[in-house]
């Protein structure tokens, strides 16, 4: 097991005055049964987006330190075949990883589905453990498997969405498409263009691109 990075401790439960605001609402949110349109997805990606201060021109959406802000250790680790992903909070988890909240990505999978998937897990903290009753105890652990060819339910449509969308920023996501077809709008060249730029899979950019630029 490699360790990526190693985070501060938070719980839910506890302040995380960074996020505070959006916990709160994403509970509330959970309790009174509200759904998410993907545009309101997007604005909850901008929203994280804009809480750390995210420059485009630094570079790709550093996913793994959003997840460390969230309070999670991320690993590589060696999963198997038809797996990229899981996610582990609470029960035996401290015992296992010696923290609450961790995110595995495959080892064997390419650099840019791993951040795929990183922003996956942690969409399924943010909509799926967040005020669910079902793991108000702490003892009760949560996890969300990522199955890399089982994505048909609500959820892993919604987490697929909350993805691209804190990926592959919506507003910048159109520049850098539009940037890009003016100078050579050869398909294969802007693929790859826009796959080096934000660091997520051609796969990834083919989606995104029917998702906004429709």
């Amino acid at each position: 097991m490699n360790n990526i990075l190693i985070f501060s401790k938070y719980t839910w439960g506890e302040k995380n005055m960074k996020f505070e605001k959006l916990l709160k609402k994403l509970e509330s949110d959970r309790i009174n049964g509200v759904t998410y349109s993907p545009s309101e997805i997007d604005l909850i990606a901008r929203d994280i987006l804009s809480q750390i201060n995210y420059y485009p021109e630094e570079g790709a959406t550093p996913i793994v330190k959003i997840a460390k802000d969230f309070d999670f250790k991320t690993y590589k680790e060696t999963l198997p075949d038809h797996l990229s992903g899981d996610i582990y909070i609470n029960g035996d988890t401290k015992e296992e990883y010696n923290h609450e909240k961790v995110i595995l990505v495959n080892k064997r999978d390419e650099l840019f589905h791993q951040r795929f998937v990183v922003a996956h897990e942690l969409a399924h903290y943010l909509f799926d453990f967040i005020g669910n009753p079902d793991y108000k105890d702490i003892h009760v652990k949560f996890s969300d498997t990522y199955h890399k060819n089982k994505h048909e339910t609500p959820q892993e449509i919604r987490a697929n969405r909350f993805a691209a969308s804190i990926l592959m920023p919506k507003d910048l996501f159109i520049k850098q498409y539009n940037y890009i077809n003016s100078i050579d709008n050869n398909r294969v060249f802007v693929l790859t263009y826009l796959s080096r730029f934000f660091e997520t899979s051609i796969d990834s950019i083919e989606k995104r691109i029917l998702e906004v630029m429709a």
